[in-house]
Formats: structure tokens, C-alpha cells, sequence
């Protein structure tokens, strides 16, 4: 009987599979995505849900101070969670301390003896695949293929013919084609790929089996000890530190000694850019031997105070990169003529390689580590420092190209390299013609880029708040006990965070990011959007609290309660600037919430927003998320660098209050009553029922996986 049962079954499976077999039906088994990211009910830890909807902008009273920048206008802003407080100083102080720890990690990572390093790290689990020649391949990716070809060369049988023998032969005993039985399957040796990609028979044999007197023989390398010898050799051909206890003489050498001429010779300084840190491990500042190795993050002994032992601020950096979508957006020249755009490069670089191999110019991006100011939104070298134009990176063949009948094809021949100057752009943006040409000469005009490094930013910043601030911003007045407590002592934990640039509450949004979408990762859930500064027009939507025409947060039009109490921290009446129970800032859950849940929109510390300051924005802007971005450069004039800031503060009259009212601070400039929250744009449909988007919509898409 349960055999009976359990044919039906099958064959129940069986017909419902044919059912729909040959019938749109979308990838099978893919996870349920909830839109409030963590659940029904779980959105992230302290953020109010907004959702979509209209508002009218500008000014709700008359603009008594005539600036005529905030014209009346209806906008819609798509869903998205807001902090419901502004961030405060243990917040962001969790930023400055993961900074400082990650910097702790690496060092002591460089500096313990022997396999105490790798206490401070994790081995991913393709470490190995990243090693030696299989990294080799591993690394190039797309590249060993050319990835920036047009489309017949990427699809050309003759470089993929190259890459699959490589790969075929790679760790078996014919890749250096000795096998007497077989000769080599008629592959002689490694073959060299295209892209500078090369297996060096003496650098990467060691990693293969070997094949001798009729017997294979293991590889010299053994994964096993790789690992101890790379913890124990600091860099590749160097020495090898030894385990033993320091300071202590010894009848047995402790310290350094020559690897052997057996060991790999891959250090930890190498293996480094395939390790994680591992953040599971405490680190104590107070050891003896960890402050030791660490001696070089604190003040020198001439700049202590009292001879106490601090970290120094001014080392800690934080390393980020973003997306420049909008230069990768553009539509960018396509160049037609297959050339080689970089006037410098070797057409010999391959050495001595088969007729039939093209021999193909390799990417040559100005490395993200090492972009100049002149250069942000170029990356292939340029004509000379002062050019800011670019070689639009090519492909460099020959007339070996063959078709399918493995003939040459006529006019494929190198171009002059000398005569390449209708070929240099400014920002080519999508510079790459991935189309095809059809038999009738229809394009499909398909493109892309021929380096997507060139819009990947790398950005360098101090992440140490301007304690300063409160002392340059109010002359002639006393605010050294600011300066000196308020950002460190726990007092003021839960008060806003001041003294943070624009600059630097952008790289605390890509911090806070990359630490949630890690925790999301490793609970296998999917990633969400990005934490971000709040575009202008999200934070008049949020501030309004869903409320038409409303002159405050909290509606209007007055800014007293019936009680006669403020409803905001800022500077009332002729200056009694505690009469309405703040003298500086004051706890970011201070006062009610508007209508959104959220606190102190009004006063307290004007907001930084994302968007470029402009007094016309209000004229040029859509109605639709609306936007306006810019990233000011260095020589940009200061009217460039110019910010939005909203909400106003404490040291503010109540003009500054209005859900209406724009102004601006520069991008890097730290003031003392300057704060910020993040925004996160919301997945899905976004309207004002969550509860529906978690219930009937998700078991409808429940049903259709």
C-alpha cells in the first residue's frame, strides 16, 4: 500500500511538472522577499516607515525674508524608511571605533608571531582557488577573454580555443605535454592567454601534479602547510618568523630564519587581499604585548596631555568607494575603428606567441587607489597630467582574424597608433558597442563600457568629528567644555552628533551599509537598499508628517503648545535660548514625534541633506523624486560645494523651523549645530497599508513560486 502511495506521488510530481513545462513561468525557487526587510512587522532598528505619496512643496506662509526659493509645487516622493532620531554621538561613535578596530586588526595581523596572525583574520573557503595559477585565471575574470571587445572578437572561437586548453590541462599531468601514453592530448604546455594573463611554468608547476617515469607524482605544494607558511613568512621571499617567547634567552634560535627552498613563498602581506577580518575576536588595549604592537596609533609622548595615552584621531581613516551611476549613464562615443588607444603600450607584450593568437591590448585603468583630483571621473591614462581627456580603451587585432572556415578575414589589420586622435574623450560614459550586425546591416545598437572600474570611486576620509567646532563657530563667547566633553562623554551619549561634515555623514551611510548588508548576508537573507543622506524633497515629505499645507512638523500655526510650551529646540524670543528647555542641543527623542513617528524635525540640529543647494532647484527640478546632484571637486568654486541643509537648530530663530524654508552650509565645513539621519529607499509597491504588501501581495507571490 505505501509503494502504491508512493508511485502516486511520483507520478503526481511527474505530471505537474510537465504541466507547466514549455510555459512562462519565471525562475523557480526563489526566496520570498518581504518589504519590510526583516519580516512582517521587523523594519530596521530605530527607522519610521514613509510611504509613498504627494505633498505640496514651498513656502506654507509668506516669505517674509524674500528669497523666492521655495516656489509652491506638487511632488511625489517614492517609500522609504527614515531614522525616527537624528544620529546621535554613541552612534556615530560606533563608526569612529569600528575604524579604529579595523585598524588595530590589520596591524596586529602584520606584527604577531607566527600563526597568532591568523587569529585576526578569516580564510574564505575559496582561499586556495585565489592562490597560486588557479588565481591567476580566478582574478582576470572576463578579462582572460578580452571583456572589453566588441562583440565578434569576445565571441571568437580562436582566444577561447587558448583559454580552454589552459584550462583543460591545468593541474594534470599534461600540461607540460610529457605523458608518453597520450602525448600531451595534443596540447603543448600552458598555454599564454591574452591580456598579459601567463602560467609560468617555473612559478606555477610547483602547484600541479607531476608526471615522471611512467608515475604521477603529488604536487610540490601542500595545501596543508601553505597556510602555516604564509602566516609565518610576513612577505613573499622574505623570512620566516619563528614562534618563541621574546625577551627571553633561549639555547634554541627564536626570531627569523630563511624559508626553506621547499616552502611557498607567499607571505601573509600577499595573502592579505583574499583574508577578512575577523571581528569576533576581541582586542584588548589594555594587554601589555597588544598596546605594544599598537604603539604607533597613540599621541607621541610630546603631544600628551598629562601624559595620557590616547588614540590619535588624526590616523583614523576610513577607505570607501560609490557608484558614479550617472557618468556610467551617459551615452558615450562609440568608436568604430578597431584601434589601439593607448600610444605607449608593447604589441610584443606576449613574447613569442602563435600566429594565430591576437595579440590584444590589456585594460589599463588608473588604479582606484591612485586617481587624482584632475582625473575623478577618468581612468585610462591620459595625454599628459594636465589633459583631463581620456584613451577610450579598444581592441588591438590582427588580419589572423578567422571565420568559421578558419580563414583570414579581410580587413582586420593594427591601425597606426600614431594617428589616434580622433579617439580621445572627456567622460566617454557607455563607450563599448556590444551590438551585432545582421546580414541586412540591422544593428541593435546594445551598449556598455569598456571598463566599469572607471566609475567605481574610491574615497579617503577622517572619520573624527571637529571637536573644535563649538569654540570657531560663536566668537567671543565660552564653549570649551563642549569642545572637550561633548562628543566623548556619556553623558551626551544620546544627543545628536555635530562637527560632521557632508563628506563625512556620506561615508558614515556607506559604513552603516556595508555592516547591515554584511549581517543580512550572513543570516542568508538578501540584500537591501543602500543607507543614505536624505534627498531635499524626502525630507520635507518626512518632516510634514502627511499633513496638507502643515507650517511645522507638528502642523501650526504656532510653535507653543496650548500649554505654552515650545514644541522645538531653538533660539525663542530675543535670545532666552533655554526657555524651551534646551540651552544646546538636547536628546534626539526630545519633544513629540510628527505624525510619522519622527523626533526633533524641527530644531534641535539642522539636517544635512544629499541634494546640492541651488536657489532655482525649486524651478528645474521633476516632480518626481526630485533631485539635484553634484560632486564638487577640489578647484570647484565654493557656490559649487554648496549643500542642503533643513529643520534648523538650536542656535536658530523660528523662521528656520518651517517645513518650507531651504538653506545651505558647505560640503566641508563642521558646524556645531549640524547633524544628520539616514534614509533607505523601500522595496516594493510602497503605499500607506504595509501590512497588506506583507499579507495578500506576498502569499499571491508565495503562490506563483
Amino acid at each position: 500500500m505505501k509503494k502504491l502511495i508512493c508511485l502516486i506521488a511520483l507520478l503526481s510530481v511527474f505530471y505537474s511538472c510537465n504541466e507547466v513545462e514549455g510555459n512562462l513561468v519565471g525562475v523557480k525557487g526563489r526566496d520570498v522577499f518581504y518589504p519590510d526587510i526583516l519580516g512582517p512587522g521587523n523594519l530596521p532598528i530605530g527607522m519610521a516607515y514613509i510611504p509613498s505619496g504627494a505633498y505640496q512643496s514651498g513656502e506654507d506662509d509668506e516669505d517674509i525674508m524674500g528669497l523666492h526659493t521655495a516656489k509652491k509645487k506638487t511632488r511625489s516622493v517614492q517609500a522609504f524608511y527614515m531614522d525616527q532620531t537624528e544620529i546621535s554621538n554613541n552612534e556615530y561613535r560606533q563608526f569612529v571605533h569600528w575604524v579604529r578596530d579595523s585598524i588595530a586588526r590589520e596591524k596586529l595581523y602584520r606584527r604577531s608571531y607566527g600563526m597568532e596572525a591568523e587569529q585576526w583574520v578569516r580564510i574564505p573557503d575559496d582561499f586556495w582557488m585565489r592562490l597560486g595559477p588557479y588565481g591567476k585565471i580566478y582574478d582576470a575574470g572576463s578579462d582572460v577573454q578580452g571583456a572589453n571587445t566588441p562583440f565578434e572578437l569576445f565571441m571568437d572561437s580562436t582566444n577561447n580555443t587558448e583559454v580552454d586548453k589552459t584550462m583543460l590541462v591545468m593541474g594534470t599531468v599534461y600540461q607540460n605535454g610529457t605523458d608518453p601514453k597520450d602525448k600531451g592530448m595534443g596540447i603543448k604546455k600552458l598555454q599564454k592567454l591574452i591580456n598579459g594573463t601567463e602560467l609560468n611554468d617555473k612559478e606555477d608547476s610547483p602547484w600541479f601534479w607531476s608526471y615522471s617515469g611512467g608515475k604521477q607524482a603529488k604536487p610540490a605544494v601542500n595545501l596543508q602547510a601553505v597556510e602555516e607558511t604564509i602566516f609565518k613568512n610576513y612577505q613573499k621571499g622574505g623570512k620566516t618568523w619563528e614562534d618563541g617567547n621574546r625577551g627571553i634567552k633561549t639555547k634554541t634560535s627564536t626570531g627569523i630564519k630563511k624559508p626553506d627552498k621547499s616552502d611557498y613563498a607567499l607571505g601573509r602581506i600577499e595573502a592579505r587581499k583574499y583574508l577578512t577580518l575577523d571581528w569576533e575576536m576581541p582586542i584588548d588595549y589594555e594587554d601589555e604585548e597588544t598596546n605594544f604592537l599598537l604603539s604607533d596609533m597613540y599621541y607621541s609622548r610630546q603631544e600628551r596631555f598629562y601624559d595620557r595615552r590616547t588614540i590619535d584621531s588624526r590616523l583614523l581613516y576610513f577607505d570607501y568607494y560609490w557608484i558614479d551611476y550617472k557618468e556610467a549613464a551617459r551615452r558615450g562615443k562609440i568608436i568604430t575603428k578597431s584601434v589601439d588607444s593607448r600610444r605607449t603600450y608593447s604589441y610584443d607584450s606576449l613574447g613569442n606567441v602563435p600566429v594565430d593568437l591576437y595579440n590584444r591590448s590589456r585594460r589599463d585603468p588608473l588604479s582606484k587607489d591612485y586617481k587624482r583630483d584632475d582625473l575623478h571621473r577618468s581612468t585610462l591614462y591620459t595625454m599628459g597630467s594636465d589633459i583631463n581627456k581620456v584613451w577610450v580603451d579598444t581592441t588591438v587585432y590582427t588580419d589572423q582574424a578567422l571565420d568559421e572556415n578558419g580563414q583570414p578575414i579581410d580587413g582586420k589589420q593594427i591601425a597606426d597608433p600614431n594617428n589616434l586622435y580622433g579617439t580621445i574623450l572627456e567622460n566617454p560614459g557607455q563607450d563599448l558597442d556590444l551590438g551585432f550586425t545582421n546580414s541586412k546591416g540591422g544593428h541593435n545598437a546594445i551598449r556598455g563600457h569598456t571598463d566599469r572600474s572607471r566609475f567605481i570611486i574610491k574615497e579617503r576620509i577622517n572619520v573624527y568629528p571637529d571637536t573644535l567646532c563649538w569654540v570657531r563657530d560663536f566668537t567671543y563667547a565660552f564653549h570649551s567644555p563642549m569642545t572637550k566633553n561633548y562628543f566623548w562623554h556619556t553623558a551626551y551619549d544620546n544627543y545628536p552628533v555635530v562637527g560632521v561634515t557632508w563628506t563625512q555623514a556620506k561615508a558614515f551611510s556607506v559604513w552603516r551599509t556595508q555592516v547591515y548588508h554584511s549581517w543580512l548576508e550572513s543570516n542568508g537573507d538578501l540584500f537591501v537598499n543602500d543607507f543614505r543622506l536624505p534627498l531635499e524633497s524626502e525630507w520635507e515629505r518626512a518632516a510634514r508628517g502627511d499633513l496638507e499645507q502643515s507650517q511645522f512638523p507638528w502642523g501650526g500655526p504656532y510653535i507653543r503648545n496650548a500649554s505654552g510650551c515650545f514644541l522645538a529646540n531653538f533660539k525663542p524670543m530675543r535670545g532666552r535660548y533655554f526657555e524651551d528647555g534646551g540651552f544646546h542641543t538636547v536628546k534626539v527623542y526630545s519633544y513629540n514625534p510628527n505624525g510619522f513617528g519622527l523626533y526633533c524635525m524641527a530644531g534641535n540640529v539642522a539636517e544635512w541633506c544629499s541634494t546640492a543647494f541651488d536657489e532655482s532647484q525649486y524651478e528645474f527640478g521633476h516632480d518626481m523624486n526630485s533631485d539635484y546632484e553634484y560632486e564638487a571637486k577640489d578647484g570647484d568654486h565654493p557656490v559649487k560645494k554648496r549643500k542642503v541643509i533643513r529643520g534648523g537648530s538650536w542656535k536658530d530663530i523660528g523662521y528656520y523651523l518651517n517645513n518650507s524654508t531651504r538653506t545651505f552650509e558647505y560640503q566641508d565645513t563642521a558646524k556645531s549645530y549640524i547633524g544628520f539621519r539616514n534614509v533607505m529607499t523601500h522595496l516594493g509597491r510602497g503605499g500607506k497599508d504595509l501590512d497588506l504588501e506583507n499579507g495578500e501581495e506576498i502569499q499571491s507571490d508565495i503562490q506563483l513560486k
